[in-house]
């Protein structure tokens, strides 16, 4: 009998099929990968093959962790409850975890608790690591992780162990990979599906590198989806503009296979223009092959937009700066001229091309110089001002301006130049000084005027102060009947008047005198340095003497006169408003006492103008306090003596100085325009008052009352108005109302007294002429106006019994009313014989003292209940 060793064979049998049940592992495993199991699954399952061919009771995977410092376990089989995805581990060289991945090697271990090279890992001590093998995961190059085998025990790893262990870690890496690979790709799916840029994949290997790929922000700018433009060139977007010079550029760069970035005119599926920012880069395969072309595309129609609106601005302002009715005028840190625009240039007579260069001093003279100077250095200080400024032009004429100055700094602040802004404002300059001579001289004859007069008067009223013996007088004149002249040969004539009076007037002065216009035809001389009284009254003289040739105008002869009141300047005037108060005083007394001479002012003028102005002011309040009542004179029948109406008189009781003259508070009245509103209230009480003695007397129920119209009230518009107002409130029939009204008032303006009378007739109002005989005189208007009553003067009354010339008169006048259907009164009768005369004559009514003053009503009252007639 033959026998064998058969213990080798076994040994031989095993390690085959250890061999062939690693070999079915690793091909399980690559199977799992290749099914794109996930890689978590994947390394537990890893794991749990490889304890399980190694017969060992710890596997597990270590990741490397970013810093590569610490190593986590991901995957494991036989560790404590909770380790798997939590453990971790030191990567110290000195450790067996370390080790491997600084050997990028296998290393086994078959005794750690005397092992020398290195020391355990306290996540292998707490599990009672005796034996282990660990290999890298590497992947690209770079360590992903460690993957081991542990035993309890002491156990010896062989190198198909290793050999194993290795190719089950080249596998996992793959797999890793693979999966890292997909990642990015999916990332950089994302990242160019999130794009705002329009990306544009073309396959170049077919013809006219169709479009196999294009992102959602490229369907978003172009308006067309993926489905419409795959397969198709990018040239539909350019519509029919495929002539752009851009083109030409992109289509070499396809052709020379490179990198291009263009600007092109696209357009949206709508037809809208968008402008596209256009790169390619052309994409070659490992053997440098192209294969396709990318294109990212970016939108940058609202840059362009705004860029073309810049220009557009740009532009604009570049034609306001050149078309601007301001100078535009830049200057550099020397003062050279840097930029002008053509206005500025015009402004000063050169081109543009003749300023630039220049230095801002080339344009002024030396006194604009020194000023430039000081405001130069103002602006290197950072002061930003505006002020009138004088330049020289080409041709030396002066060229006022506004100059608005800026300064100009660089970006580091330091001082770079001056932006000025240049108004020209010549004209306006001439207009100032002509308005300044305008403010100071008038107009007409060229004289100087009240504004300049007052100011040199101001300058004597100074000077006498500090030389009392160096008088001045001031002469005011008022020429004589002037208005007759504007209103017969018209104002252009009344001017040439005025014009020729203001030379003849300057002939009479020495240089330094003034002669002024005050307005109208009015002339004021100043006369200065004189030494007596006499020296003004001689130049009076000298005014009277001249003016009595006459003037020759426009073919009139015309001869006038002048009314002079004279001031002499003395030490006592403080202003010269009281100079010319006391001068026309003065021409006020000279014209009162017969025109055509001079007076000279002294202080009984002043206080008895100033009485007259108190009287005024007294007078206003006078009307406020109830001073003033109406007095009534009868007026009785020629004939029979009978009472048939009365005259309504206004008095004026002051509280201090009794009765007051009518005399003197009427024209008083009369100047203020106070006559209207006195006028309007005597009318009032007139007629309330006759109405009540009507009522209370009833044999004078036919009474009438004469009120009489002043000048003012006469033109009053509502004048008829008012008088029905007054009647209908006191209930008085307009019969018993007589409106009393003189020549002058009427022939003022006859064609407007006509209609005021005619409608005053109309109403019933009796109208009667006062102091007839006294005005006019015309017979013409007697028949023209709708008169009732003829007023006799009394001036031609007081001497009828003595004068047979007035006799004559007031017989004329008695006879003429007769014949027109008139009744006459004669007024001022204050004798028998007066009366005696009037009845021969056959005259129908008197008035006056032969019969009764004035009254006040209480009195008149009496009269009328105790006297029938006189």
């Amino acid at each position: 009998m033959q026998f064998s060793d058969i213990t080798k064979w076994q040994q031989v049998e095993t390690e085959l099929k250890i061999r062939e049940r690693q070999q079915r592992a690793i091909a399980e495993l690559g199977q799992r990968a290749l099914a794109n199991t996930d890689l978590s699954v994947l390394m537990d399952e890893t794991v749990r093959l490889v304890t399980q061919v190694l017969d060992v009771k710890l596997g597990g995977i270590l990741e490397l962790l970013p810093g590569g410092n610490i190593l986590l376990l991901q995957a494991g089989v036989g560790w404590h409850e909770g380790f798997v995805g939590s453990a971790m581990a030191g990567t110290e060289p000195t450790s067996l975890l370390g080790h491997t991945l600084l050997t990028s090697k296998p290393v086994t271990v078959d005794d750690l608790r005397v092992e020398t090279r290195f020391d355990g890992s306290p996540l292998l001590h707490n599990h009672r690591v005796v034996s282990g093998i660990n290999v890298t995961i590497a992947t690209q190059g770079k360590a992903f992780g460690i993957i081991g085998a542990y035993a309890t025990q002491e156990r010896i790893f062989t190198d198909d162990d290793s050999y194993f262990l290795q190719t089950v870690a080249n596998v996992l890496a793959l797999a890793i990979e693979r999966k890292q690979s997909e990642e990015r790709l999916r990332l950089m799916e994302r990242a160019i599906a999130a794009s705002s840029n329009g990306i544009v994949l073309t396959d170049a290997l077919q013809p006219d590198n169709p479009i196999i790929y294009v992102n959602p922000a490229f369907e978003e700018i172009t308006g067309y989806q993926a489905s419409e433009v795959i397969g198709q060139n990018c040239r539909f977007l350019q519509g029919d503009k495929q002539n752009q010079l851009a083109l030409d550029e992109l289509r070499n760069a396809i052709l020379e296979q490179r990198d291009c970035q263009v600007t092109l005119r696209n357009y949206r599926k709508d037809g809208t223009l968008f402008w596209n920012e256009l790169y390619i880069a052309p994409v070659f395969d490992s053997l440098g092959y192209l294969t396709h072309f990318i294109g990212v595309q970016t939108d940058i129609t609202q840059r362009q937009e705004a860029l073309l609106a810049l220009r557009q601005r740009e532009e604009q302002y570049r034609s306001i700066v050149e078309t601007a009715t301001e100078g535009i005028w830049l200057l550099n840190k020397d003062n050279e001229t840097t930029f002008v625009n053509q206005q500025m240039a015009n402004m000063l007579g050169y081109t543009t091309e003749e300023m630039l260069g220049k230095m801002l001093f080339s344009f002024m003279d030396e006194e604009g110089i020194a000023i430039t100077n000081a405001n130069l250095e103002r602006r290197r200080q950072g002061i930003h001002e505006m002020h009138d400024f004088k330049f020289q032009c080409k041709n030396g004429s002066p060229l006022w301006a506004i100059v608005s100055c800026a300064p100009v700094f660089d970006e580091q602040k330091n001082y770079a130049g001056v932006l000025g802004m240049v108004t020209n404002i010549t004209e306006r300059k001439q207009m100032e000084e002509k308005l300044v001579y305008q403010a100071f001289y008038d107009a007409l004859t060229g004289l100087p005027n009240r504004v300049l007069l007052m100011e040199r008067l101001g300058q004597a009223i100074a000077q006498v102060k500090r030389h009392p013996e160096n008088l001045f007088a001031v002469l005011f004149l008022d020429l004589d009947r002037f208005k007759v002249v504007n209103d017969s040969l018209g104002h252009a004539v009344g001017d040439q008047l005025l014009v020729a009076i203001a030379q003849r007037l300057q002939s009479c002065l020495r240089q330094n005198d003034t002669v002024a216009r005050l307005g109208g035809d009015e002339f004021t001389i100043l006369l200065s340095h004189i030494q007596t009284i006499d020296d003004a009254t001689l130049v009076a003289e000298r005014i009277h003497q001249v003016l009595k040739s006459p003037f020759n105008l426009s073919g009139y002869e015309v001869f006038t006169s002048a009314s002079i009141g004279i001031a002499i300047g003395t030490t006592q005037y403080d202003q010269p408003t009281d100079v010319l108060r006391d001068a026309d005083t003065a021409l006020y007394r000279t014209k009162e006492q017969g025109k055509s001479g001079h007076i000279v002012f002294d202080t009984a003028m002043y206080e008895q103008a100033l009485a007259l102005l108190q009287l005024e002011t007294q007078l206003r309040r006078a009307i406020e306090r109830q001073e003033l009542s109406v007095y009534y004179q009868p007026i009785v029948s020629v004939s029979t003596g009978a009472i048939t109406g009365f005259e309504a008189l206004v008095r004026w009781h002051h509280p201090q100085q009794g009765m007051i003259s009518p005399d003197k508070f009427i024209p008083i009245a009369e100047e203020t325009g106070l006559i209207v509103s006195i006028g309007q209230w005597v009318l009032r009480e007139a007629c309330q008052q006759l109405r009540q003695w009507q009522k209370q007397f009833p044999a004078f129920k036919s009474l009438n009352i004469n009120v009489n119209l002043s000048a003012k009230q006469f033109s009053q518009p509502n004048l008829v108005k008012q008088i029905s107002q007054i009647l209908k409130e006191t209930n008085l029939a307009p019969s018993s109302l007589k409106l009393e009204i003189t020549e002058s008032t009427i022939m003022a303006n006859s064609e407007t007294a006509a209609t005021v009378l005619k409608q005053l007739k109309a109403f019933g109002v009796q109208l009667c002429i006062d102091d007839f005989g006294t005005g006019y005189s015309s017979l013409a208007y007697l028949h023209r106006f709708p008169i009732d009553v003829l007023k006799i003067d009394r001036s031609f009354i007081n001497q009828i019994d003595s004068d047979r010339e007035r006799l004559a008169i007031v017989s004329a006048i008695v006879t003429l009313g007769s014949h027109l259907g008139l009744s006459v009164v004669a007024e001022g009768v204050e004798t028998m014989e007066q009366w005696a005369q009037l009845k021969l004559l056959q005259c129908a009514f008197a008035q006056g003292y032969l019969f009764s003053k004035p009254l006040n009503a209480e009195d008149t009252g009496v009269l009328l209940a105790t006297t029938l007639g006189f």
